[in-house]
C-alpha cells in the first residue's frame, strides 16, 4: 500500500482478536448503546480539545451526546416504571412494557425528562431524590430548545417541503469547550449517577421480595415473589 493510500485507511489492530466486535444479543439494550454514543462523543470532544479547534466536529459531537442522553432517559424511564409497578403502583399511568414502547416513540428530550420526573415521583424516594435536579433539568431543557426533534444535530437542514429550513441559518461563534464540558457532565450524571441510584433502588426492591419469599417459605399463604422480582 502506498503512502498516500495509507493516509485514507485505518490502522490494523495489533492483535487479530481485536479485529472482532460483538454486537446484538440479550445484553444489548438502550443503556448499552447509550454508553457507546457517549464514548464516541467524548473521544470526539477530547480530539477537538487536544488537537486544536476543528469546526467540522462540534455538531457531530453534540449529536452523539444528545442521542446518548436520549437513550439513557428512555432506559431510566423503563427502569423507573418497573420499580413503580413492583412497588404496588395502580394509578392512572399505564406502565405496561407495551404501552411504554408506544410512549417512548419520541426524540423529544423535554417530554422524556417530564416523564422521568413524573415516574420518579411514583417511587418511595425522599425529596429531592424523587426528581431530576434543577441544574440537570435546565440543561436538558436547553438541549430540547436546540434540537427538539433530534434532527438539528443530524442535518444541515430540517423540516420538509415548504417548512424546510437551515438548521443553523446564522453563523455563531460560541465557547464550545464550556458547552461540551457541561453536556458531558450531564450525560455522565444521567448514565452513571441516576442510573446507579435507580438501579440500586430496584435491587433493594428485589432483595426485599426475595427475603419475603424466604420468610414465608413454610407458610401456605405467601406473596407471589416471582411476579414482583421478575426472577
Amino acid at each position: 500500500m502506498g503512502e498516500t493510500e495509507d493516509l485514507h485507511s485505518l490502522p490494523r489492530p495489533k492483535w487479530a482478536i481485536h479485529e472482532i466486535a460483538i454486537v446484538g444479543g440479550s445484553r444489548e439494550d438502550e443503556f448499552v448503546i447509550a454508553a457507546g454514543f457517549l464514548r464516541v462523543a467524548e473521544a470526539g470532544a477530547r480530539r477537538w480539545i487536544e488537537h486544536g479547534p476543528d469546526d467540522r466536529l462540534p455538531i457531530p459531537i453534540l449529536y452523539n451526546y444528545r442521542h446518548g442522553i436520549e437513550l439513557t432517559l428512555k432506559w431510566l424511564i423503563r427502569l423507573t416504571a418497573r420499580c413503580a409497578v413492583r412497588g404496588g403502583y395502580t394509578g392512572p399511568e399505564n406502565l405496561s412494557p407495551l404501552k411504554l414502547d408506544e410512549k417512548l416513540r419520541t426524540h423529544n428530550i423535554r417530554k422524556l425528562a417530564d416523564r422521568l420526573d413524573r415516574y420518579m415521583g411514583l417511587l418511595e424516594l425522599e425529596p429531592p431524590n424523587n426528581r431530576i435536579d434543577n441544574a440537570s433539568r435546565q440543561l436538558l431543557d436547553w438541549l430540547d430548545s436546540e434540537d427538539e426533534t433530534g434532527e438539528t444535530y443530524r442535518y444541515s437542514t430540517v423540516g420538509h417541503g415548504e417548512k424546510k429550513a437551515a438548521a443553523r441559518p446564522v453563523q455563531t461563534n460560541l465557547n464550545f469547550y464550556e458547552l461540551v464540558r457541561e453536556v458531558h457532565e450531564l450525560a455522565t450524571l444521567l448514565h452513571a449517577g441516576y442510573a446507579g441510584f435507580l438501579d440500586n433502588h430496584e435491587q433493594m426492591q428485589i432483595d426485599y421480595y426475595v427475603d419475603m419469599r424466604d420468610l414465608y417459605a413454610d407458610i401456605d399463604f405467601a406473596p407471589d415473589v416471582d411476579h414482583y422480582t421478575g426472577l
